[in-house]
């Protein structure tokens, strides 16, 4: 399957050769990504906000390779296709995000249609690959940006396509605004939502998130064996409308650089949570790369940017509406042709090669 997968994605795609850059926006010496031979079929994601979305998206068309995913604030998927009457973007901005009454939240049985359709016709693995997978979902009480109404559809339509009620764990519980958890004082206060949308509630999210993914992980690492990974993300895209970033990030604990085929987390910044707009913050200050650390994880950060012409993407959301979409007629940013997942699979297949 993973050999299948890797030729689905690979048939009639040409990459464009780039230069090597030396440094990123802040210095940071930036590489080709190396190849480490990980452990493809257990690849897990999770996201913040529209990074939430994004994660949705990639473990639903990646799910022959995925064994969970986390998903903080953020909706079903296929959400921006809930309601034929409105357009896609008009979709993620109300639907998805704060429905002003329960006939406009997400149209959960129309996007279990839809899913299910695309997995029939192969635009999509079958959907019978997330029956032993392992969700966690998270719903700030004081998040006014995606509300509770919305992520509750989220668990809706997991469940209904496959994901066991008892392999989901939703919480709710928390009066958190929009925003990532940490357990770090210098962070955001827990119900308020601003900028960088990295909150201090007095627990670790990341290893919340792990831990409900992969059972059984040890407690994160005091220190690190090594620094991130600034890479150059130019030679895994082949679209001009992705709004990707030249750089990447990556984690890799030594044991995973010495031969141990280690399991790769991805990990989606929410909108104006890039390195090019918070440098570090989300990368290197959020407690996955503890989690790593510990547990011989391989943490992969793709990077997205601002962009105000083409593709119109002002807050450097990822896409989870169409602007990415080469046809606008068709826009397709939830399959595995899409311009960014097929940049992140790219990336996925480059960690997986066996080291030289």
């Amino acid at each position: 399957m993973k050999r299948l997968i890797r030729s689905l994605f690979a048939a009639g795609l040409v990459l464009t050769s780039q230069p090597p850059r030396a440094e990123d926006a802040v210095g940071k010496l930036v590489i080709r990504l190396p190849a480490y031979g990980a452990n493809i079929d257990q690849t897990s994601v999770s996201g913040l906000s529209s990074g939430a979305f994004m994660a949705s998206q990639l473990y639903v068309a990646l799910s022959d390779i995925m064994v969970g995913a986390g998903i903080v604030a953020g909706g079903p998927y296929l959400c921006a296709k809930s309601w034929m009457d409105k357009t896609l973007l008009e979709n993620a901005t109300t639907t998805c995000m704060h429905p002003l009454t329960p006939d406009d939240a997400p149209n959960t049985p129309e996007l279990i249609r839809y899913a299910r359709q695309l997995a029939e016709d192969g635009f999509i693995p079958r959907l019978e690959n997330l029956a032993d997978d392992r969700l966690y979902l998270f719903s700030g009480t004081r998040d006014p940006v995606v509300t509770t109404a919305v992520v509750d559809q989220t668990a809706a339509f997991f469940e209904e396509v496959g994901v066991p009620a008892t392999s989901i764990r939703y919480d709710r519980s928390v009066a958190a605004g929009h925003a990532l958890i940490t357990d770090d004082r210098a962070d955001t206060a827990c119900a308020l939502t601003e900028p960088p949308f990295i909150n201090d509630c007095g627990f670790e999210q990341s290893r919340e998130i792990l831990r409900q993914i992969y059972p059984d992980l040890k407690p994160p690492a005091d220190r690190l064996s090594g620094d991130v990974v600034a890479f150059d993300q130019r030679e895994f895209i082949d679209s001009a409308n992705t709004s990707m970033s030249d750089t990447g990030y990556v984690y890799v604990p030594q044991a995973c650089q010495d031969g141990v085929s280690c399991p790769v987390h991805v990990v989606f910044h929410g909108c104006l949570q890039g390195a090019e707009v918070i440098g570090d913050r989300y990368y290197a200050h959020t407690g996955y790369n503890e989690m790593a650390e510990a547990n011989n994880l391989i943490m992969l950060y793709p990077q997205v940017r601002p962009s105000r012409e083409t593709p119109p993407n002002p807050q450097g959301c990822w896409d989870f509406w169409g602007y990415s979409s080469p046809d606008s007629a068709t826009p397709d940013y939830f399959t595995r042709n899409a311009p960014q997942l097929r940049a992140i699979y790219r990336m996925l297949n480059r960690l997986a090669q066996d080291r030289p």
